[in-house]
Protein backbone atom coordinates (compact mmCIF):
# COMPACT_ATOMS: atom_id res chain seq x y z
CA UNK A 1 0.00 0.00 0.00
CA UNK A 2 1.65 3.31 -0.99
CA UNK A 3 -0.33 5.09 1.14
CA UNK A 4 1.65 5.74 4.72
CA UNK A 5 -0.32 4.86 7.62
CA UNK A 6 0.51 7.06 10.69
CA UNK A 7 -1.91 5.87 13.07
CA UNK A 8 -3.72 2.65 13.41
CA UNK A 9 -6.73 1.27 15.33
CA UNK A 10 -6.96 -2.46 15.77
CA UNK A 11 -10.83 -3.53 17.14
CA UNK A 12 -11.97 -6.85 18.39
CA UNK A 13 -14.68 -6.27 21.16
CA UNK A 14 -15.93 -9.98 21.41
CA UNK A 15 -14.72 -13.61 22.07
CA UNK A 16 -12.27 -14.05 25.02
CA UNK A 17 -9.14 -14.19 26.11
CA UNK A 18 -7.46 -16.27 23.58
CA UNK A 19 -8.90 -14.65 20.94
CA UNK A 20 -7.55 -11.21 22.04
CA UNK A 21 -4.25 -12.94 22.43
CA UNK A 22 -4.47 -14.34 19.38
CA UNK A 23 -5.07 -10.90 17.80
CA UNK A 24 -1.50 -9.43 18.91
CA UNK A 25 -0.32 -11.17 16.06
CA UNK A 26 -1.93 -8.45 13.88
CA UNK A 27 -0.47 -6.02 15.89
CA UNK A 28 2.87 -7.35 15.30
CA UNK A 29 2.55 -7.48 11.80
CA UNK A 30 1.14 -3.99 11.14
CA UNK A 31 4.76 -3.06 13.65
CA UNK A 32 6.86 -4.95 11.26
CA UNK A 33 5.24 -3.18 8.31
CA UNK A 34 4.82 0.57 9.51
CA UNK A 35 7.34 0.82 12.31
CA UNK A 36 6.85 4.20 12.28
CA UNK A 37 2.83 4.31 13.22
CA UNK A 38 0.98 4.72 16.58
CA UNK A 39 -1.06 1.29 16.88
CA UNK A 40 -3.63 1.44 19.29
CA UNK A 41 -6.50 -1.21 20.28
CA UNK A 42 -10.03 -1.38 21.48
CA UNK A 43 -11.62 -3.96 23.28
CA UNK A 44 -13.87 -5.36 26.16
CA UNK A 45 -12.74 -4.53 29.19
CA UNK A 46 -12.94 -8.44 30.46
CA UNK A 47 -10.22 -9.37 27.53
CA UNK A 48 -8.14 -6.14 28.25
CA UNK A 49 -6.18 -7.72 30.46
CA UNK A 50 -4.41 -9.90 28.02
CA UNK A 51 -2.60 -6.61 26.24
CA UNK A 52 -1.46 -4.98 29.39
CA UNK A 53 2.05 -3.96 29.09
CA UNK A 54 2.00 -4.51 25.71
CA UNK A 55 5.16 -2.92 24.41
CA UNK A 56 3.65 -2.42 21.06
CA UNK A 57 0.16 -0.74 21.45
CA UNK A 58 0.26 3.07 22.35
CA UNK A 59 -3.53 3.06 23.50
CA UNK A 60 -5.96 1.05 24.82
CA UNK A 61 -9.79 1.69 24.61
CA UNK A 62 -12.33 -0.49 26.71
CA UNK A 63 -15.54 -1.12 24.76
CA UNK A 64 -18.55 -1.40 27.48
CA UNK A 65 -20.17 -3.60 24.72
CA UNK A 66 -21.75 -6.03 24.10
CA UNK A 67 -24.56 -3.60 22.41
CA UNK A 68 -23.74 -0.18 25.04
CA UNK A 69 -25.25 2.86 24.28
CA UNK A 70 -23.69 6.24 22.96
CA UNK A 71 -22.32 5.10 19.75
CA UNK A 72 -21.72 8.89 18.36
CA UNK A 73 -19.81 9.57 21.68
CA UNK A 74 -17.53 7.11 20.48
CA UNK A 75 -17.34 7.77 17.00
CA UNK A 76 -16.85 11.11 17.78
CA UNK A 77 -13.82 9.84 20.39
CA UNK A 78 -12.42 7.85 17.31
CA UNK A 79 -12.61 10.65 14.90
CA UNK A 80 -10.95 12.99 17.25
CA UNK A 81 -7.79 10.66 17.09
CA UNK A 82 -7.62 11.06 13.59
CA UNK A 83 -6.92 7.29 12.41
CA UNK A 84 -5.71 6.29 8.65
CA UNK A 85 -6.81 2.83 9.30
CA UNK A 86 -9.06 0.78 11.25
CA UNK A 87 -8.50 -3.12 11.13
CA UNK A 88 -11.91 -4.89 12.76
CA UNK A 89 -11.53 -8.31 13.79
CA UNK A 90 -14.66 -9.35 14.80
CA UNK A 91 -17.31 -7.76 12.91
CA UNK A 92 -20.99 -7.07 13.98
CA UNK A 93 -23.29 -4.40 12.78
CA UNK A 94 -22.57 -1.30 15.70
CA UNK A 95 -18.46 -1.82 14.70
CA UNK A 96 -19.15 -1.46 11.59
CA UNK A 97 -20.87 1.65 11.72
CA UNK A 98 -18.78 3.29 14.42
CA UNK A 99 -15.75 2.69 11.80
CA UNK A 100 -17.67 4.65 8.93
CA UNK A 101 -18.99 7.52 11.80
CA UNK A 102 -15.41 8.37 13.23
CA UNK A 103 -14.51 8.88 9.25
CA UNK A 104 -11.82 6.38 9.73
CA UNK A 105 -10.94 6.54 5.79
CA UNK A 106 -9.82 2.95 5.33
CA UNK A 107 -11.80 0.42 7.24
CA UNK A 108 -10.86 -3.38 7.03
CA UNK A 109 -13.62 -5.53 7.85
CA UNK A 110 -15.91 -8.95 6.83
CA UNK A 111 -17.48 -9.33 4.03
CA UNK A 112 -20.23 -11.66 3.65
CA UNK A 113 -22.81 -9.51 5.59
CA UNK A 114 -25.65 -7.99 4.44
CA UNK A 115 -26.27 -5.60 7.34
CA UNK A 116 -22.43 -3.81 7.39
CA UNK A 117 -19.87 -5.07 5.03
CA UNK A 118 -20.61 -2.22 2.45
CA UNK A 119 -19.29 0.27 5.46
CA UNK A 120 -15.87 -1.97 4.87
CA UNK A 121 -13.14 -0.26 2.46
CA UNK A 122 -11.18 -3.62 2.30
CA UNK A 123 -13.43 -6.68 2.54
CA UNK A 124 -12.26 -10.05 4.47
CA UNK A 125 -13.57 -13.46 3.49
CA UNK A 126 -13.16 -14.88 6.76
CA UNK A 127 -11.91 -18.57 5.46
CA UNK A 128 -13.48 -20.07 8.39
CA UNK A 129 -16.76 -19.09 7.45
CA UNK A 130 -16.43 -20.95 4.39
CA UNK A 131 -15.53 -24.38 5.12
CA UNK A 132 -11.68 -23.84 6.04
CA UNK A 133 -10.74 -25.65 9.43
CA UNK A 134 -7.70 -26.25 9.28
CA UNK A 135 -6.44 -22.71 9.02
CA UNK A 136 -5.05 -21.53 12.45
CA UNK A 137 -6.69 -18.83 14.01
CA UNK A 138 -4.17 -16.53 14.13
CA UNK A 139 -3.10 -16.63 10.10
CA UNK A 140 -7.15 -15.94 9.53
CA UNK A 141 -6.56 -13.04 11.75
CA UNK A 142 -3.31 -12.07 9.26
CA UNK A 143 -5.86 -11.98 6.30
CA UNK A 144 -7.10 -8.38 8.00
CA UNK A 145 -3.47 -7.20 7.66
CA UNK A 146 -3.17 -8.90 4.00
CA UNK A 147 -6.12 -6.48 2.59
CA UNK A 148 -3.88 -3.64 3.30
CA UNK A 149 -1.48 -5.19 0.62
CA UNK A 150 1.11 -6.57 3.40
CA UNK A 151 2.75 -10.04 3.81
CA UNK A 152 2.94 -10.78 7.44
CA UNK A 153 5.60 -13.29 7.80
CA UNK A 154 4.72 -16.52 10.21
CA UNK A 155 2.13 -15.28 13.36
CA UNK A 156 3.92 -13.83 16.76
CA UNK A 157 1.99 -13.65 19.81
CA UNK A 158 2.77 -10.88 22.68
CA UNK A 159 2.19 -11.36 26.07
CA UNK A 160 3.77 -9.15 29.02
CA UNK A 161 4.40 -10.39 31.97
CA UNK A 162 6.06 -7.73 35.15
CA UNK A 163 8.55 -8.68 37.51
CA UNK A 164 6.15 -8.74 40.26
CA UNK A 165 4.09 -11.43 38.60
CA UNK A 166 6.93 -13.42 38.09
CA UNK A 167 7.96 -13.18 41.76
CA UNK A 168 4.28 -14.01 42.43
CA UNK A 169 4.40 -16.71 40.39
CA UNK A 170 7.85 -18.88 41.94
CA UNK A 171 6.51 -17.78 45.96
CA UNK A 172 2.97 -19.60 45.02
CA UNK A 173 4.88 -22.71 43.69
CA UNK A 174 6.94 -22.91 46.83
CA UNK A 175 4.30 -24.17 48.58
CA UNK A 176 4.18 -27.06 46.76
CA UNK A 177 5.55 -30.39 48.98
CA UNK A 178 7.54 -33.02 48.03
CA UNK A 179 9.91 -34.13 45.08
CA UNK A 180 8.98 -34.78 41.41
CA UNK A 181 8.16 -33.32 38.30
CA UNK A 182 5.42 -30.45 38.45
CA UNK A 183 2.42 -30.61 36.06
CA UNK A 184 -0.37 -26.98 36.04
CA UNK A 185 -3.83 -28.31 34.99
CA UNK A 186 -6.58 -25.98 34.23
CA UNK A 187 -9.21 -28.05 34.24
CA UNK A 188 -11.77 -24.51 32.95
CA UNK A 189 -13.13 -23.89 29.92
CA UNK A 190 -14.32 -20.61 30.54
CA UNK A 191 -17.70 -19.38 29.69
CA UNK A 192 -20.53 -20.52 28.57
CA UNK A 193 -19.90 -23.66 29.96
CA UNK A 194 -22.21 -24.58 32.85
CA UNK A 195 -20.22 -25.61 35.57
CA UNK A 196 -22.75 -27.37 37.53
CA UNK A 197 -21.97 -30.12 35.21
CA UNK A 198 -19.05 -29.93 34.36
CA UNK A 199 -16.62 -33.46 34.31
CA UNK A 200 -15.38 -33.13 38.08
CA UNK A 201 -14.43 -36.78 38.30
CA UNK A 202 -13.24 -37.07 35.25
CA UNK A 203 -10.33 -34.41 35.55
CA UNK A 204 -9.87 -36.45 39.43
CA UNK A 205 -9.15 -39.65 37.66
CA UNK A 206 -6.65 -37.58 35.54
CA UNK A 207 -4.79 -35.94 38.51
CA UNK A 208 -4.43 -39.57 40.00
CA UNK A 209 -2.94 -41.06 37.27
CA UNK A 210 -0.69 -38.32 36.86
CA UNK A 211 0.53 -38.59 40.84
CA UNK A 212 1.07 -42.36 40.70
CA UNK A 213 2.38 -42.72 37.49
CA UNK A 214 4.54 -40.17 36.73
CA UNK A 215 5.38 -39.23 40.62
CA UNK A 216 4.29 -35.79 39.22
CA UNK A 217 3.07 -32.98 42.02
CA UNK A 218 0.19 -30.91 40.73
CA UNK A 219 -1.15 -27.34 40.36
CA UNK A 220 -4.53 -26.22 39.64
CA UNK A 221 -5.51 -23.10 38.45
CA UNK A 222 -8.97 -20.99 37.90
CA UNK A 223 -10.77 -17.98 38.24
CA UNK A 224 -11.81 -16.69 41.68
CA UNK A 225 -15.68 -18.03 40.49
CA UNK A 226 -14.03 -21.30 39.74
CA UNK A 227 -12.29 -21.98 43.09
CA UNK A 228 -15.47 -24.07 44.21
CA UNK A 229 -15.04 -26.59 41.44
CA UNK A 230 -11.39 -26.26 41.56
CA UNK A 231 -11.93 -27.74 45.36
CA UNK A 232 -13.96 -30.61 44.20
CA UNK A 233 -11.46 -31.95 41.90
CA UNK A 234 -8.96 -31.65 44.49
CA UNK A 235 -10.94 -33.55 47.26
CA UNK A 236 -11.86 -35.88 44.25
CA UNK A 237 -8.44 -36.84 43.72
CA UNK A 238 -6.79 -36.66 46.99
CA UNK A 239 -4.72 -33.56 48.22
CA UNK A 240 -1.70 -34.94 48.06
CA UNK A 241 1.43 -33.41 46.07
CA UNK A 242 -1.50 -31.32 44.80
CA UNK A 243 -1.65 -27.31 45.38
CA UNK A 244 -4.73 -25.27 44.66
CA UNK A 245 -4.13 -22.04 43.27
CA UNK A 246 -7.61 -21.32 42.09
CA UNK A 247 -8.23 -17.64 42.60
CA UNK A 248 -5.02 -16.97 43.70
CA UNK A 249 -3.26 -15.67 40.13
CA UNK A 250 -4.13 -12.97 37.36
CA UNK A 251 -3.24 -13.53 33.91
CA UNK A 252 0.07 -12.24 33.93
CA UNK A 253 0.96 -14.61 37.23
CA UNK A 254 -0.83 -17.55 35.56
CA UNK A 255 1.55 -16.91 32.52
CA UNK A 256 4.69 -16.48 34.83
CA UNK A 257 3.70 -19.99 36.76
CA UNK A 258 2.93 -21.71 33.92
CA UNK A 259 6.27 -21.29 32.44
CA UNK A 260 7.95 -22.28 35.81
CA UNK A 261 6.16 -26.08 35.91
CA UNK A 262 7.25 -28.68 33.78
CA UNK A 263 4.51 -29.16 31.70
CA UNK A 264 1.11 -27.20 31.37
CA UNK A 265 -2.30 -29.39 30.84
CA UNK A 266 -5.56 -27.87 30.21
CA UNK A 267 -8.62 -28.06 27.68
CA UNK A 268 -8.91 -25.81 24.90
CA UNK A 269 -9.09 -22.38 26.46
CA UNK A 270 -7.80 -18.81 27.13
CA UNK A 271 -5.37 -20.01 29.42
CA UNK A 272 -4.28 -22.66 27.04
CA UNK A 273 -3.20 -19.99 25.00
CA UNK A 274 -1.79 -17.90 27.74
CA UNK A 275 0.67 -20.76 28.41
CA UNK A 276 1.66 -21.00 25.11
CA UNK A 277 2.38 -17.36 24.70
CA UNK A 278 4.66 -17.33 27.84
CA UNK A 279 6.79 -20.60 26.41
CA UNK A 280 5.52 -23.34 28.57
CA UNK A 281 4.96 -26.94 27.47
CA UNK A 282 1.70 -27.20 26.64
CA UNK A 283 -0.61 -30.37 26.44
CA UNK A 284 -4.15 -28.93 24.76
CA UNK A 285 -7.24 -30.98 25.33
CA UNK A 286 -9.79 -30.70 22.67
CA UNK A 287 -12.30 -33.18 23.59
CA UNK A 288 -15.89 -31.37 22.61
CA UNK A 289 -17.09 -32.14 19.15
CA UNK A 290 -17.26 -27.83 18.39
CA UNK A 291 -13.71 -27.67 19.18
CA UNK A 292 -11.35 -27.18 16.12
CA UNK A 293 -7.92 -28.59 17.47
CA UNK A 294 -6.07 -27.35 14.35
CA UNK A 295 -7.54 -23.86 14.15
CA UNK A 296 -7.30 -23.02 17.45
CA UNK A 297 -3.92 -25.05 18.80
CA UNK A 298 -1.91 -23.73 20.81
CA UNK A 299 0.98 -21.20 19.01
CA UNK A 300 4.00 -22.99 20.03
CA UNK A 301 6.27 -25.34 19.27
CA UNK A 302 6.48 -26.45 22.59
CA UNK A 303 3.08 -28.20 22.94
CA UNK A 304 1.15 -31.52 22.17
CA UNK A 305 -3.33 -31.80 21.38
CA UNK A 306 -4.53 -34.76 22.19
CA UNK A 307 -7.85 -35.10 20.33
CA UNK A 308 -10.39 -37.98 21.03
CA UNK A 309 -11.62 -40.10 17.58
CA UNK A 310 -14.28 -40.13 17.71
CA UNK A 311 -15.35 -37.69 20.58
CA UNK A 312 -18.54 -39.10 22.03
CA UNK A 313 -20.37 -36.00 21.48
CA UNK A 314 -23.64 -36.60 19.95
CA UNK A 315 -24.44 -34.66 16.47
CA UNK A 316 -25.13 -30.84 17.24
CA UNK A 317 -23.85 -30.80 20.76
CA UNK A 318 -22.83 -27.48 22.01
CA UNK A 319 -21.17 -26.69 24.93
CA UNK A 320 -23.96 -23.97 26.47
CA UNK A 321 -26.25 -26.96 26.16
CA UNK A 322 -24.45 -30.22 26.86
CA UNK A 323 -25.59 -32.02 29.76
CA UNK A 324 -22.72 -34.55 30.52
CA UNK A 325 -19.45 -33.79 28.52
CA UNK A 326 -19.23 -37.40 27.85
CA UNK A 327 -16.78 -36.23 25.58
CA UNK A 328 -14.34 -35.77 28.21
CA UNK A 329 -15.56 -38.86 29.42
CA UNK A 330 -13.91 -40.66 26.68
CA UNK A 331 -10.40 -39.15 27.31
CA UNK A 332 -9.04 -41.82 29.57
CA UNK A 333 -5.93 -41.25 32.22
CA UNK A 334 -3.85 -43.27 30.57
CA UNK A 335 -4.00 -41.36 27.14
CA UNK A 336 -3.17 -38.13 29.75
CA UNK A 337 -0.13 -39.81 30.62
CA UNK A 338 0.85 -40.96 27.98
CA UNK A 339 0.83 -37.37 26.21
CA UNK A 340 2.45 -35.71 29.15
CA UNK A 341 5.24 -38.18 28.88
CA UNK A 342 6.00 -37.40 24.94
CA UNK A 343 5.43 -33.72 25.82
CA UNK A 344 8.27 -34.10 28.06
CA UNK A 345 10.24 -36.34 26.31
CA UNK A 346 10.34 -34.38 23.33
CA UNK A 347 11.28 -31.08 25.11
CA UNK A 348 13.80 -32.56 27.38
CA UNK A 349 14.80 -28.69 28.50
CA UNK A 350 16.59 -28.95 32.05
CA UNK A 351 13.86 -27.89 34.47
CA UNK A 352 15.12 -26.26 37.91
CA UNK A 353 11.55 -27.46 40.26
CA UNK A 354 10.60 -24.62 42.83
CA UNK A 355 11.77 -25.21 46.08
CA UNK A 356 9.43 -27.09 49.23
CA UNK A 357 8.93 -25.81 52.10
Amino acid sequence: MSRPLRKILVIHTAGGIGDVLLSTAVVDALRQAYPQSQIDFLCQKRTSVALLHHPQIHERFEWPGPRPPGLLHWAMLLRGKNYDAALVLWSNTQIAWLTFLAGIPIRVGQDSRLAYSFLYTHKVRVRSEHGDQDSHWSEILLDYVRALGVTPGPAQVTLQVTQQQEQRAADLLAQLPGTGPVLGFHPFKGPPVPLERWPLPVFAGWLRALREQLGARIVVTGSPGEKPYADQIVHLAGAERVLNLAGQTDLGTLAALSRRVDAFLCPDSGPMHVAAAAGARVLGIYALEEDYPRRWAPLSERARILRPQPTGCPPGCRKPTCQDFRCYQVVTPEQVVAEVRQLLAADPEPHDPPAAK
